[in-house]
């Protein structure tokens, strides 16, 4: 199931930019169609999270091949996309250049595996939690710091010119501007977490033109998912895309609250919930 499904027909699907499109997720997609006693509530993102049946609109729903596990599958439809889409089709990134990721969890792992993908020569992975860094490396980083060790790292690698690309993956004005500020003149550092509409990023108006670095959001890995769904499917097949890997555990739905717990706390990378 999509979250941003695309209508076909408005100018961003029309355009090449289906993963914009507001047609179908800011009408159809919160139309209320549950209830609890009296109250009428919609479904989160459109897509019914952890309700057992949902209704959809047919293009939110993505048909895939019959063998493809559903736990393998359940990765897809949001932090995986995301993420792997950010690399691949935000920044596009190019075979050999070097690359760091701000933020460790579920999708910054997702970054991570799309820069190797991409065939990124350095990979930098960033977190305050070394058992994230453990886990960043096992997916494809080939250094892990955390932010205090950052400078040096990329005065290593990259004689102090920063690095190819930046991908910020927690949504925080400060880490918007490591990432910023941690790109090479000229580099592109890209927002891939959701922040807050008040939380406000400052640049001034010099390091802009002079720079000439690029800013980009990535609003669902700038994906099509009428076609990358089954991309990701093929690399998974062809043991490019660790999907098995990302499962940290699997349980019922009566502890989802213990799985968020995990979540926050930086146990896990993802979590699959079984009805």
């Amino acid at each position: 199931m999509s979250w941003v499904p695309p209508c076909g027909t408005c100018r961003y699907c029309l355009g090449g930019q289906p993963n914009l499109c507001p047609t179908i997720m800011l009408s159809e997609g919160f139309v209320p169609r549950f209830r609890l006693g009296d109250e009428e509530v919609g479904a989160l993102a459109g897509t019914g999270t952890f309700a057992e049946e949902v209704v959809l609109p047919a293009p939110s729903v993505v048909r895939i091949p019959d063998d493809v596990p559903f736990d393998v599958a359940s990765l897809i439809g949001c932090g995986v996309m995301t993420g792997v889409g950010a690399a691949l089709n935000t920044a596009r990134v190019r075979p050999g250049s070097s690359v760091v990721v701000i933020g460790c969890g579920g999708v910054g792992i997702s970054v991570i595996q799309g820069a190797r993908i991409a065939g990124a020569a350095e990979i930098v992975a960033v977190d305050m939690l070394e058992s994230k860094l453990d886990a960043a490396r096992r997916f494809g980083a080939t250094h892990g710091v955390t932010p205090d060790g950052l400078a040096e790292l990329s005065a290593r690698l990259t004689g102090g010119d920063g690095f190819d690309y930046g991908f910020e993956v927690i949504g925080l004005s400060s880490t918007i501007r490591a990432t910023f500020d941690a790109v090479r003149r000229g580099g592109t550092a890209v927002v891939v977490g959701a922040g807050r509409g008040d939380d406000e990023v400052a640049f001034n108006a010099f390091e802009l033109f002079y720079l000439e670095k690029t800013l980009v959001g990535s609003c669902y890995g700038s994906a099509d998912v009428r076609t990358d769904f089954d991309r990701l499917i093929r690399l998974w097949r062809a043991g490019r895309l660790d999907l098995e890997g990302m499962i940290s555990q699997k349980v019922g739905l009566a502890d989802v609250n213990r799985a968020f717990d995990d979540m926050k706390a930086g146990r896990v990378v993802r979590t699959v919930i079984e009805m």
